[in-house]
């Protein structure tokens, strides 16, 4: 799991958005974490439908220039921009 947590957080510190969302039922819940942004209300199925959605409207995070080491600034910028799609998230 902690391997899985890294490659989750490089993504996002690279510009791709990250949806949490637990397996099965919507009724499950998927541990939040500050860069990945939670669907737990939501199946795979509708979390992946509204993060294409997302991906339309607002784009990409935007990507740090070393993503395994960001700085306090592009990390600012990534929180900035998965807010905007942790708002969606909530009103669905």
């Amino acid at each position: 799991a902690a391997a899985r947590h890294k490659v989750m957080l490089k993504a996002a510190f690279s510009g791709i958005p990250v949806a949490k969302a637990a397996r099965g039922p919507a009724e499950g819940f998927a541990d939040p974490h500050e860069f990945q942004i939670a669907a737990a209300n939501l199946t795979a199925t509708k979390a992946r439908l509204l993060l294409m959605a997302c991906l339309l409207k607002f784009g990409s995070y935007p990507p740090a220039k070393n993503p395994d080491n960001p700085t306090k600034a592009e990390l600012d910028a990534i929180r900035e921009a998965l807010a905007a799609y942790q708002a969606v998230f909530d009103t669905h």
